[in-house]
């Protein structure tokens, strides 16, 4: 198959798992990886056309997993800027894979520099759960020693000093949640002052979940970081990628980083909604306690 007609199919959506392209791209990985590249810039352009909800555009999303298959690094700099998009752009564009597959992609892709992990993390014009896909990248990093745990802990702390509230954000949750996961001992400080000023939603994680975590210690708990990763990493793309339940396929086995999200009329429901109903009658009785002071 030739390079064009190859990418020509996999642009298409048609409820089928491109299973043979996919084979032929991994043969073929040189040639292909700058037409990949191609793709994702010219979505980027042009974001607001592939994000309609009736697009079937489907380019972008074969290009994200194997160029983070390949661990190509000349891709890193495309895929944090299409996540990068404002509002829900990246979730209109790659459905789940905002919260599944970006972590790993961008850890794979990254080449040991988490640079620009940061800058996503810090763009607050960012799809919340990017950013937090992103912070979760980088606690990742800590793993494969791309950061000393001094830096990264350096970094989450300045985050909850420098980050603005708001009632409909998510992104204290997730940055909470990321601690949690390095083991917090040193940020408790940190994690206690955010729930007494209401930062942290317990239904997202708990102030319990982190004094559990203390007596579990340092090592189990990164130990059990580690499994997370080694359950999202992409060893075999079509493990990764068949069982989507977009794809149309008999025996068909449900995958959690299934991208539920994508090329449905209606938008899936986002349990951010709840969350900033929560945080906005939260913000409301600060708001109240003030005014009686």
């Amino acid at each position: 198959m030739e390079i064009h007609e190859l990418i020509q199919s996999l642009e298409i959506f048609d409820k089928k798992y491109k299973r043979e392209e996919i084979d032929e791209a991994l043969r073929k990985r040189d040639e292909i990886t700058p037409h990949l590249i191609h793709l994702l810039e010219n979505v980027l352009q042009n974001s607001e056309k592939y994000a309609a909800r009736d697009s079937k555009y489907w380019g972008h999303i074969y290009a994200f997993m194997l160029l983070g298959y390949f661990g190509e690094t000349k891709a890193h700099d495309v895929i944090v800027n299409l996540f990068s998009l404002p509002n829900e752009q990246p979730e209109y564009l790659f459905g789940d894979s905002v919260t599944e597959g970006l972590p790993i992609v961008l850890l794979r892709t990254c080449g040991g520099n988490v640079e620009k992990i940061k800058e996503l993390i810090l763009n607050k014009e960012a799809y919340d759960y990017c950013r937090g896909s992103a912070l979760r990248a980088l606690s990742y990093a800590l793993i494969e020693g791309y950061i000393t745990r001094e830096e990264i802990l350096t970094f989450y702390r300045e985050l909850f000093s420098v980050e603005p509230t708001s009632p409909d954000s998510a992104f204290h949750d997730l940055l909470a949640s990321c601690i949690h996961d390095i083991f917090p001992e040193e940020l408790m400080d940190v994690i206690e002052n955010a729930y007494n000023e209401e930062l942290i939603d317990p239904f997202f994680i708990s102030y319990k979940d982190f004094t559990d975590v203390l007596m579990v210690g340092k090592e189990k708990c990164l130990d059990n970081l580690r499994r997370k990763i080694e359950r999202s990493q992409i060893y075999n793309i079509h493990d990764s990628m068949s069982t989507w339940a977009c794809f149309d396929q008999p025996e068909k086995k449900m995958s959690k980083n299934t991208p539920t999200g994508l090329l449905q009329n209606k938008k899936k429901p986002n349990p951010k909604i709840k969350k900033s109903k929560r945080k906005q009658s939260k913000a409301s009785k600060k708001a109240n306690r003030k005014k009686k002071k």
